[in-house]
């Protein structure tokens, strides 16, 4: 007799792309692991259940971003506190109760993971007012300063992605008995390409084989100064390559691709194949957001850090640099002098930083907390560590 498959609801934002990178890693992973016994869901709570404005927050979060982060920076440090977030959640319940409710109603699960910080709290008032019992885990997706948002001390599990994470938890009152370092998930598709050659990945993108490759990326959103990134680097005297990825930010994806620049500059929007372009990369020039660190990390991809988000991005730059996986370049000026450096002929650190990044790398992170997520959710393993396949078989998406 078949048993039914377990009900796995992962609940997500975009509020930034890490959010939902970290559920579909961890999607990914549960239905290669358990395949037609696992049904996962994946739910945007924001964009598909929460009144306004919180339904707004990510079509808003680009313009909060905008202006070196001040405006997000702002609420970002003001909201930060346990006392301050209960504050908040006393007065945001009322508003959203029936839309927790809702979603609970709409997808009964045997475990809920929730992917981004908003979600924590109102989760457990309305399981506590369901009395359903189900269990909720929380996924932290910021390396080390993660939001006090993230943190309710009755969540079943709360898994974080490094020491510091855990440490932050403890302050914030979390016991200690539910609260483990898991590191980030990041798709298996990174840890697989990881092992492939990089020149025939540069062939199969249709890259020039042998001219080194400068990965530049904005985020989801393709935020930053990429166009004079890009401006200050083809103008520095480096013999490369370039690749932009500019997300969604359609725009900014057209003028770049528009203008005539001395060296060959391939410009991307938004792509389903990251894995594959950070495997074809010499160099990743990028914001210090914690899934494009954790998946370069994987790939053991040197980076060159130009910016980060005030809050929960600046303390990860520390976090690379310190471990000498990348270098700290914050004016578009001292990213093209970095990267010039970095692929001059005989240098041997980029070398050196690829090896530093593999070990800090974190490449069993999703399976680790598909494991966890499995077991609590009462399933049986259905296979072994040993014959897991690579294949993903559909889930639900939002």
């Amino acid at each position: 007799m078949n048993r039914r498959a377990k009900r796995l609801l992962l609940v997500f934002s975009d509020t930034g792309g890490g959010h939902r990178s970290a559920a579909y890693a961890l999607a990914e992973t549960l239905q290669n692991l358990y395949g037609e016994a696992a049904r996962v869901e994946l739910v945007d709570a924001l964009t598909d259940y929460a009144p306004r404005p919180l339904r707004d927050l990510p079509r808003l979060y680009p313009q909060m971003v905008k202006l070196k982060g001040r405006p997000w920076a702002l609420g970002w440090h003001l909201s930060d506190g346990s006392r301050r977030v209960k504050v908040l959640i006393r007065g945001w319940w009322p508003l959203i109760r029936a839309a927790v409710l809702r979603l609970l109603h709409d997808h009964p699960a045997d475990v809920i993971v929730s992917c981004h910080p908003v979600f924590n709290h109102p989760l457990l008032l309305a399981l506590s007012q369901t009395g359903d019992g189900t269990p909720l885990i929380t996924l932290v997706v910021d390396l080390i300063a993660a939001h006090a948002f993230w943190f309710a001390p009755e969540v079943t599990r709360c898994l974080v992605p490094t020491e510091r994470a855990r440490q932050r938890a403890l302050a914030y009152g979390m016991p200690a008995e539910r609260v483990l370092v898991t590191g980030l998930p990041v798709s298996p598709r990174f840890v697989a390409a990881a092992q492939e050659d990089p020149i025939a990945m540069r062939q199969r993108l249709g890259l020039e084989p042998d001219l080194p490759v400068v990965l530049i990326m904005g985020g989801a959103e393709g935020m930053g100064p990429l166009h004079r990134l890009c401006r200050a680097i083809v103008h520095s005297g480096v013999r490369a390559q370039l690749v932009v990825i500019t997300g969604r930010n359609q725009k900014l994806r057209a003028r770049m691709a528009a203008e005539p620049w001395p060296l060959p500059v391939r410009v991307e929007g938004f792509v389903h194949n990251m894995h594959e372009w950070m495997r074809a990369a010499d160099l990743l020039v990028t914001k210090a957001g914690p899934t494009t660190i954790s998946e370069a990390l994987v790939m053991g991809l040197p980076m060159v850090l130009s910016g980060a988000l005030p809050g929960q991005e600046q303390p990860n730059v520390g976090y690379v640099v310190r471990a000498g996986a990348g270098v700290w370049a914050p004016t578009p000026g001292r990213v093209a002098v970095a990267v010039r450096e970095l692929l001059a002929p005989g240098n041997t650190r980029p070398a050196q930083m690829a090896a530093c990044a593999r070990a800090l790398a974190q490449p069993d992170a999703a399976r680790s907390v598909a494991e966890i997520v499995w077991n609590i959710a009462g399933g049986k393993r259905v296979k072994s560590k040993e014959n897991a396949t690579e294949m993903s078989p559909p889930f639900v998406g939002s």
